[in-house]
């Protein structure tokens, strides 16, 4: 089974970073666009504004992780980008991650083109 990964299709930033993870490692992720017409929040228990709120993927066991544990999740399946998961879990790190993260996500609107706030 694969890492689902739902993401923000219309923020050029989200996309730009998804479809790189997507290209680099094809049978490891499978990516939900939210952003699709077709893409129903109740399917994965969740809601609109739960998902427009931060990145969520669901670990092939099921388990749900989102914002920095989801990335951090990510990034511990690729070889490239397991030092950054491993830094990225060192405690003041971990602080600084959640912040700036928070703030992008509640920004992202403003920050891609393709987006309407």
């Amino acid at each position: 089974m694969k890492t689902k990964i739902l993401f923000d299709g219309n923020c050029m930033v989200c996309n730009t970073e998804m479809m790189h993870y997507q290209r680099i490692a094809p049978d490891l992720f499978e990516m939900i666009d939210i952003s699709d017409k077709n893409f129903h929040p109740g399917s994965f228990g969740l809601d609109f504004k739960q998902v427009n709120d931060e990145l969520h993927l669901f670990t092939p066991e099921g388990k749900l992780l989102t914002g920095v544990d989801a990335f951090t999740h990510i990034w511990s399946l690729l070889p490239r980008y397991q030092f950054a998961a491993k830094t990225i879990q060192l405690p003041w790190i971990n602080g600084l991650a959640r912040i700036g993260y928070r703030a992008f996500a509640a920004n992202r609107r403003w920050l891609s083109p393709r987006i309407k706030p």
